[in-house]
């Protein structure tokens, strides 16, 4: 049996099992150490890829041609017009002009929580998750000690709002756009059927369950003093709304050609070359452009098509139980996505999925389970880091592990039931 991603297929059928490549092997085990201690010894997760990529050349595992082959273009310039989108909204004062319009509308410690979710989630349906989650947290912990609250309700407000918003768009994070480009059919409209419903049914539970976790932190100690809250304005008004502007035209036309059988890549990247013409800052947006994650992308391939002819993504999938059913994908790729991080694990699951009888079912519940895996522990998704980094060292408080179990782990069950029950309910009426 064959398996295959975008577009190039590999061969994992009975009787044909590639004998291990003990280099490939030692270089996935060192890959997999360096994300799991990651916090600890302070290496990237698109260091490590890097480092995994190149030492699966080094070694001989695949030649310089084969590590060039396997990078996928079209993820890499379609991630590169996201995030020029992104970069020019960020770059505007957008995002923080946002957080700063909650917090001066809504006041009320727990009204700012249940704003600050809903708006990070909206907003990383669009954009990058890490740099919202980036954007707000500065200015909800100026909110916060300013109101006299403690400010871990609103920064678990932001880490969860990233996560659950970027699971409904085949745009919401790289790991969304790595499958919709594997071959899903009409991603758009297949990520919306499925995941549209039950995102929006996340967005009204999770607040109140929010509110009951964090009941006690979300009392008042003083009296509100938001005068002197200094208003960030919009740094650059034109370039908001160009951005604004040009990414929902984007969004509508991408989502039209990905229906009519146009190339949606094409179509992003076009959006991204006028936003850059258009506006006298384009060198900060490029400056501001998400680098680090690109090349996370190109390690990733190189370092993915090393474990495939190194024999050990076969290896991999005789002990992975459950790959052929919705619930196993989900559980599988929330578990080991808290080891590999999400991006490296639905590179390393998409050949098998994707070739499945039922494999759009099975890509949507690895979107959905992949990216939620962000709400069970802090080292489930960057987001997380970033809130709990951008925090501490503007002297608020950063997120514990434990901690963050605690109040994530109920949050990721009501994840993970809505979810569940929506994408196997449409898989069955479809």
């Amino acid at each position: 049996m064959s398996y295959g991603t975008g577009g190039r297929l590999y061969n994992l059928g009975p009787g044909t099992r590639r004998k291990v490549n003990p280099a490939a092997l030692a270089v996935g085990v060192l890959v997999i150490a360096l994300l799991a201690f990651r916090s600890k010894l302070n290496v990237p997760p698109w260091l490590t890829m890097l480092i995994g990529g190149a030492l699966m050349v080094a070694l001989g595992v695949i030649t310089p041609s084969q590590a060039l082959a396997s990078v996928d273009l079209n993820v890499i310039l379609f991630l590169l017009s996201l995030f020029i989108f992104t970069s020019a909204l960020e770059v505007s004062g957008f995002f923080e002009y946002v957080a700063y319009r909650i917090s001066m509308k809504y006041k009320d410690p727990k009204r700012i929580m249940f704003a600050s979710f809903l708006a990070s989630a909206l907003l990383s349906s669009v954009a990058s998750n890490d740099a919202i989650a980036a954007s707000f947290t500065p200015i909800l912990l100026n909110v916060a000690k300013l109101i006299k609250v403690d400010e871990r309700p609103s920064l678990y407000a932001v880490a969860f709002g990233v996560t659950i918003g970027s699971v409904m768009t085949p745009i919401g994070n790289p790991q969304n756009v790595l499958i919709a480009l594997s071959g899903m059919p009409n991603p758009f409209y297949t990520f919306f059927i499925y995941l549209a419903l039950p995102t929006a049914l996340n967005l009204v539970l999770i607040p109140y369950l929010m509110s009951w976790e964090f009941r006690e932190l979300l009392k008042v100690r003083g009296e509100l003093d938001l005068d002197s809250l200094s208003d960030p304005g919009l740094k650059d008004e034109y370039l908001a709304k160009l951005s604004l502007t040009l990414l929902a035209l984007t969004i509508a036309l991408g989502a039209y050609a990905s229906a009519t059988g146009y190339d949606m890549v094409l179509v992003f990247l076009i959006g991204a070359v006028v936003l850059l013409t258009l506006t006298r800052k384009r060198e900060a947006v490029i400056l501001g452009v998400d680098y680090p994650t690109l090349l996370l992308f190109v390690g990733l391939f190189m370092f993915v098509e090393g474990l495939k002819e190194g024999g050990v993504v076969q290896l991999i999938l005789e002990y992975l139980p459950g790959l052929s059913t919705v619930f196993g994908v989900m559980v599988v790729s929330i578990v080991l996505s808290q080891v590999l991080s999400n991006v490296p694990l639905v590179a390393l699951l998409l050949p098998y999925v994707s070739n499945q009888p039922n494999s759009v079912n099975l890509l949507v519940a690895l979107a959905a389970g992949s990216t939620i895996a962000g709400n069970f522990t802090l080292l489930g998704a960057a987001s997380n880091l970033i809130v709990s980094r951008a925090s501490e060292i503007r002297g608020g408080k950063k997120l514990e592990y434990f901690e963050f179990m605690k109040y994530a782990t109920p949050v990721l069950i009501v994840n993970f039931v809505t979810y569940y029950a929506f994408i196997s309910s449409v898989g069955r009426a479809l």
